[in-house]
C-alpha cells in the first residue's frame, strides 16, 4: 500500500487543528492558513522528498500564500492598538528551536552550559532592572516591571528541562512553550471571547493546543518521537497554561508537562 493512502495520525492531527481552529476564530481565512502552512512545511518530511510530496508541498504553500494575501487585505491579523505586544518577541522566539540541533550535535553538556549561561544573564539584567528602577519599556512589557520578566522564566524553565527529561519530552516542551504560548496570545488576543479563568479564554486555550499540535507533530515526523507524547503532552501543557494565572506559564508549561509525561512513562501508561 502507498505511503500517502493510510496516515491515521496525520489525519487525526489535520481534523483536530481544523476543529481547535475553526471553533476559536470562526474564521475561515486563518483556518486555512493553519491547515495550508501545515501541509506545506510536512509533507516532505513525512513521506520524503519525491516528486509528489514537493509538488503538493509547493500546492500548500500557494494556496498559503493566497489565502494570506486574502486575510491581509480583510485585515484579519490587525489587533487593538491598546494592546500591548512586543513584536520583536514573536519575531526572535522561533529561534529558540535551534537548541535542539545544538543538543544533538553539540551534545548534553555544551547545551546545559549555554542555557545557563543565557538565564544568569537575564537573571543579572533583572535584578538590574529592578533595583535601579529602569523600566526599559523598549523591552519590556508594562506588567513585567515589577518582576523578572518572561524570558528569563521561559530560560531557567529549559534549562531545568533539558536537565531533568530526555531529549524527546524535552523536545516537544519546547514546542510547546514556544508555539502553544504564541497560538495561545495571538489567537487570545484577536478572537478571545469566552473567559474561563481569569483573563484566560476558551479562544485562547484551543490556539495554544493548535499551536502545539502543529509543531509538535512536524517535530515528531522528523525525530521520530512517540505520537502518544504529543496527543498527551498537548493536552496536559493547555491545562497547565491555562491554571498558570498565579505563575508565568513559560515556566509551568515546560516543567509539569515534562513531569506529567514522566510519570505517565514510569506507570507505562504511554
Amino acid at each position: 500500500m502507498h505511503a500517502w493512502a493510510v496516515d491515521l495520525q496525520l489525519v487525526s492531527v489535520a481534523v483536530m487543528m481544523v476543529l481547535f481552529t475553526a471553533t476559536a476564530t470562526r474564521n475561515i481565512h486563518v483556518t486555512l492558513l493553519v491547515i495550508f502552512s501545515f501541509l506545506a512545511l510536512l509533507l516532505p518530511f513525512r513521506f520524503g522528498f519525491s516528486t509528489w510530496s514537493l509538488i503538493s508541498s509547493g500546492l500548500s504553500l500557494f494556496a498559503f500564500a493566497i489565502v494570506l494575501f486574502l486575510s491581509d487585505q480583510k485585515m484579519i491579523f490587525t489587533l487593538d492598538p491598546s494592546i500591548e505586544i512586543k513584536k520583536w518577541r514573536i519575531v526572535t522566539r522561533p529561534f529558540a528551536l535551534l537548541f535542539i540541533p545544538i543538543k544533538i550535535f553539540m551534545g548534553q553538556k555544551f547545551l546545559l552550559y549555554l542555557l545557563g549561561g543565557l538565564s544568569l544573564f537575564f537573571i543579572g539584567a533583572d535584578l538590574y532592572r529592578l533595583f535601579s528602577k529602569r523600566r526599559m519599556s523598549r523591552f519590556f512589557k508594562k506588567n513585567e516591571f515589577q518582576r523578572f520578566s518572561s524570558m528569563t522564566s521561559f530560560l531557567v524553565a529549559i534549562f531545568i528541562v533539558f536537565l531533568l527529561f530526555p531529549a524527546p519530552v524535552a523536545y516537544l516542551c519546547l514546542c510547546f512553550i514556544l508555539f502553544g504560548d504564541m497560538g495561545a496570545k495571538l489567537t487570545g488576543l484577536r478572537f478571545g471571547r469566552t473567559t474561563i479563568i481569569h483573563d484566560k479564554t476558551l479562544e485562547g486555550s484551543l490556539g495554544f493546543l493548535t499551536g502545539s499540535l502543529y509543531t509538535g507533530f512536524i517535530l515528531c515526523t522528523v525525530l521520530n518521537i512517540e505520537f502518544s507524547y504529543l496527543i498527551i503532552g498537548a493536552f496536559v501543557a493547555t491545562v497547565v497554561e491555562l491554571f498558570s494565572y498565579h505563575m508565568d506559564d513559560n515556566f509551568t508549561v515546560g516543567i509539569l508537562t515534562g513531569g506529567c509525561l514522566m510519570a505517565l512513562k514510569y506507570f507505562q501508561v504511554i
